[in-house]
């Protein structure tokens, strides 16, 4: 089961007042176990294989150890995986200079992206529309990968919201300089 959180730690929207906190979105997978209890279930299989394997090889079938031992090497692997990739996901935030800042984890690789929040806009693509784009200029951040189609549409209603008070604000901020500057 995937999650998302589009709340800060007091539990408020993330449409943001402007004396609030911007809004920030951790779009990620849910895992169902923590990492100490992963490698104690992975303990507690190789335990059990290798108890079942050392008797077959003491009486001199090798086969059932080798068998064990290949069996853990590839369970190994994919609890190995799964580990590494157990905190994919993302986290979009707006900076107070109203930059759009998104992070993007992938295994073991980490990026960091910044966009203009008055250009920066959602587009939705795939064979079923059911992928979605932070776009500005050229860059293009593919988000919401962890999470089902109604999650999507949610993160896509909010992102859009927040997009548009960031526009709205950002536009009455330069009118109110412009006015200023102008007296």
């Amino acid at each position: 089961m995937n999650t998302f959180s589009s709340t800060d730690d007091a539990g408020r929207p993330p449409a943001a007042d402007a004396g609030e906190d911007p809004p920030r979105w951790r779009l990620k997978r849910r895992c169902a176990l923590t990492p100490r209890q992963l490698l104690l279930s992975f303990a507690a299989l190789a335990v059990f294989s290798a108890a079942i394997a050392l008797p077959f090889g003491w009486h001199g079938l090798w086969m059932i150890p080798l068998w064990c031992l290949l069996e853990i090497s590839v369970a190994g692997a994919l609890y190995l995986f799964y580990m590494v990739h157990a905190a994919d996901g993302e986290q979009i935030s707006f900076s107070p200079e109203g930059q759009l800042a998104i992070e993007v984890v992938r295994g073991l690789d980490t990026r960091h992206y910044r966009m203009n929040a008055a250009w920066a806009h959602l587009e939705r693509g795939g064979a079923r529309k059911d992928r979605l784009w932070l776009c500005c200029s050229p860059l293009r951040v593919e988000v919401a990968t962890q999470l089902g189609t109604g999650e999507k549409r949610r993160v896509e209603r909010e992102l859009k919201q927040a997009l548009a008070e960031r526009r709205t604000g950002l536009g009455n901020a330069l009118d109110l300089s412009a006015l200023s500057s102008q007296r």
